[in-house]
């Protein structure tokens, strides 16, 4: 199996993004995990809640729809975020404890992804941006999640050139 990653900034792009994986590529709906983590923040208590939560509310409607019946953790992670994941990879991610770039990175490695396109996802990750992955079970859904991926700009800039 291989793991194929993007990025996007935009709860309604990784929904537009995850539709088309699984409409266009028949990427198992199970096969799709998706993290992402809020921003930190340096406020009170009561103020980083209310700012998470908010912030939070638009992607976990639409990623909550996306991912209704699959398994989906939240967690929070030093300085104010709440790390959630969703898909069998996300929670993976989640539950081994991972919070920051570095280790985002290492995971992903794990799973097969380049060093350099792996630190790049970890930034992205870092950024507040969400990071989405396909564990592609054919050769024909890797080079199609790859396309999708691409189409969206999702990719990691090493991968475009080598694509």
């Amino acid at each position: 199996m291989t793991t194929i990653a993007g990025v996007v900034q935009k709860p309604v792009d990784a929904q537009r993004l995850i539709d088309e994986l699984t409409r266009d590529c028949m990427c198992d709906r199970a096969d799709i995990s998706l993290l992402a983590r809020s921003p930190e923040t340096y406020k009170a208590t009561a103020t980083v809640k209310e700012g998470i939560n908010e912030g939070v509310h638009a992607a976990k409607t639409i990623v909550d729809g996306l991912f209704q019946g699959f398994e989906s953790v939240s967690r929070s992670v030093p300085g104010g975020a709440i790390l959630r994941a969703f898909g069998s990879m996300g929670v993976t991610v989640v539950n081994a404890g991972v919070s920051t770039a570095g280790e985002l990175a290492k995971m992903l490695m794990d799973f097969g992804v380049s060093r350099g396109d792996a630190r790049f996802y970890g930034e992205a990750f870092e950024r507040g941006e969400m990071v989405v992955t396909v564990n592609a079970r054919t050769d024909h859904i890797a080079q199609c999640a790859r396309k999708v991926m691409m189409k969206y700009g999702a990719v990691a800039p090493d991968s475009r050139a080598a694509a």
